[in-house]
């Protein structure tokens, strides 16, 4: 589960801008927050509004950006072991030498010359098997500055530091003393480096957060049209119990297969229709219903991190609640599975919904930079914090929480608490 994220010196962000998963000392839908004993509340979902440009998605791209620096080298490091079996007995250096950094040319920010030589900072906060961790990363020309790996035993454990990396040099906690890190280059995360080469539970755990993070972009015209097939065969029922429970009047799904064994053709029946449908048939919102809830169900019993871009995007409104409600329901979501996503959706943008601290808005301020706030942290000009009586919606679109929809920029009278 996430603490949560900061980042700085990303895309339309210059300065430090945070995404906090912990709950605030409301008193909206406290029976939807993760507890964990001996910690505070978690938020089971948070989403991002506000203008186009606003830097919504850049918000989450920083996040799957940090994912993919952490994974992507272990990945690369398993196809090229696949592939070719001689580099099953390769040295450290030959598979470093295989190993592309490409994905660490990070986009910066671009609208003060000053940034191009300034590394962008990342920090995220984690809990996993009952160890919290805070990973940081900072890193400039794909060259990693500063990364250091922090945890503490949620029950009866102190904070201590796995690894601590700067540019006069290494710390290894005790577990790690043995481990030769002479040959490790200036680019690979220490994090990847370590759990390539040494078995250690503290570093593969938090390993598996990351590889846990699912992340969507439905900003992308044929994600929608990517459907897990196996999925919903191997959990069919559950799919269509879910599905009916949106509204959605589908009583079976079929699936025919060519000779090679591929996908060759769906359909779909439904109560009030003879026959069946194909699947090309359906509207563009069933298709997308097809394409996410899968992803959701297969990851929700693992208490997967949802990270997803234009969630509401070809969905209806009350569709879009009900996935909401799969986070927010205890009975379906018990491994504390959380989802962080862009909407321009504001049906949704309700306190039948959400929390105060669930909502969230980005837009540019008065210097051509993204900001990111809450709405519970959001002070009005009369000096007030939004009440939870409100109508967030119809305040939004007045612009009275500064990152109003028709306006790139920040009102000039908002004000961050």
């Amino acid at each position: 589960m996430i603490y949560e994220f900061t980042f700085s010196n990303f895309r339309s962000y210059k300065n430090e801008a945070t995404i906090d998963f912990s709950a605030k000392p409301i008193t909206e839908f406290e029976n939807s927050l993760i507890n964990v004993e001996g910690e505070p509340s978690i938020l089971p979902v948070c989403a991002i509004y506000g203008p186009n440009g606003g830097g919504k998605s850049s918000a989450l791209m920083a996040l799957k950006t940090l994912k993919e620096i952490v994974i992507n080298p272990l990945v690369q490091m398993v196809f090229m072991k696949n592939k070719n079996e001689k580099l099953a007995s390769a040295t450290i250096e030959e598979l470093q030498a295989g190993i592309k950094n490409d994905e660490q040319d990070i986009a910066y920010y671009k609208w003060d010359k000053e940034c191009e030589n300034k590394p962008t900072v990342f920090s995220i906060l984690f809990l996993i098997k009952g160890k919290k961790y805070r990973y940081e990363l900072t890193i400039k020309n794909k060259n990693i500055c500063e990364e250091n790996l922090y945890l503490k035993e949620i029950k009866d454990g102190d904070l201590r530091a796995v690894f601590e990396r700067d540019e006069d040099g290494i710390y290894l906690c005790e577990e790690l003393a043995n481990m030769d890190i002479n040959n490790l280059n200036g680019n690979l995360p220490l994090i990847s480096y370590i759990s390539m080469f040494k078995d250690l539970d503290i570093v593969d755990d938090a390993i598996q957060f990351f590889m846990n993070m699912q992340t969507v972009n439905f900003d992308i015209p044929k994600q929608d049209r990517r459907v897990l097939i196996k999925v919903i065969e191997r959990h069919k029922n559950r799919f269509i119990n879910v599905v009916q429970s949106m509204g959605i009047d589908i009583d079976d799904i079929r699936v025919e297969y060519d000779n090679n064994g591929k996908v060759s053709e769906v359909y779909v029946k439904h109560s009030d229709v003879d026959g069946e449908l194909e699947f090309t048939e359906e509207s563009s919102g069933t298709r997308k219903i097809f394409s996410i809830l899968p992803v959701i169900l297969n990851g929700i019993d693992r208490g997967t991190l949802f990270v997803i871009d234009e969630l509401d995007a070809k969905l209806h409104p009350a569709l879009l609640q009900s996935i909401i409600e799969l986070f927010t329901d205890h009975t379906i979501n018990r491994a504390g599975a959380q989802l962080l996503f862009t909407s321009h959706d504001l049906t949704t943008m309700s306190n039948e919904v959400f929390r105060r601290d669930e909502i969230w808005f980005s837009a540019i301020n008065g210097y051509n930079e993204s900001v990111l706030y809450s709405l519970v942290d959001f002070k009005k000009e009369n000096g007030e914090k939004p009440r939870k009586d409100e109508a967030y919606n119809k305040q939004y679109l007045e612009g009275r929480y500064g990152a109003d929809p028709y306006m790139k920029q920040l009102k000039n009278w908002e004000v961050v608490s």
